[in-house]
């Protein structure tokens, strides 16, 4: 009766081994489908903005002192917020405000390259669409970069 014990728990924790293996497996599989899905998001996003539907305007820099004007288009938003290396990526720090559907804030940031998203209605982060250059995130998403002078 021991050795069917002691079987059955090998059994019982090789059989665990595997399971997590293969969950982990299909974890990254869930990554990949999500980044599929995102760069079918941003081709169909291309294809609405040439069929005259507005796309967000990227974030630029000015040359007065290191400000910062981001903006974001989305007319449909309760509340936009831009969130960043610059801010701990602090969601309630920098709310942008609505102006006929364009999200705008100015902030004034330090020489050197900043990562940065935006937050929308308090839930969707998302990488600026129009950034000129963006890096990887460690949650397999994009940041966008700006590089302030």
């Amino acid at each position: 009766m021991l050795r069917f014990l002691r079987f059955v728990w090998k059994l019982f924790i090789v059989g665990s081994v595997f399971g997590i293996g293969y969950i982990i497996g299909r974890e990254h599989s869930f990554e990949e489908d999500e980044e599929w899905d995102n760069e079918e998001e941003n081709k169909s996003g291309e294809t609405g903005s040439q069929a005259g539907v507005e796309a967000p305007k990227k974030a630029e820099t000015t040359t007065a002192g290191g400000t910062v004007t981001f903006e974001h288009v989305d007319p449909k938003a309760t509340s936009v917020s831009v969130v960043g290396d610059f801010n701990d990526w602090n969601k309630d720090s920098n709310v942008m405000k609505n102006e006929n559907g364009t999200w705008k804030c100015s902030l004034s940031l330090k020489p050197g390259r900043h990562e940065y998203k935006f937050v929308i209605n308090q839930t969707d982060w998302i990488s600026d669409p129009k950034a000129k250059e963006t890096v990887a995130d460690k949650y397999g998403g994009t940041s966008s970069v700006i590089d302030v002078r």
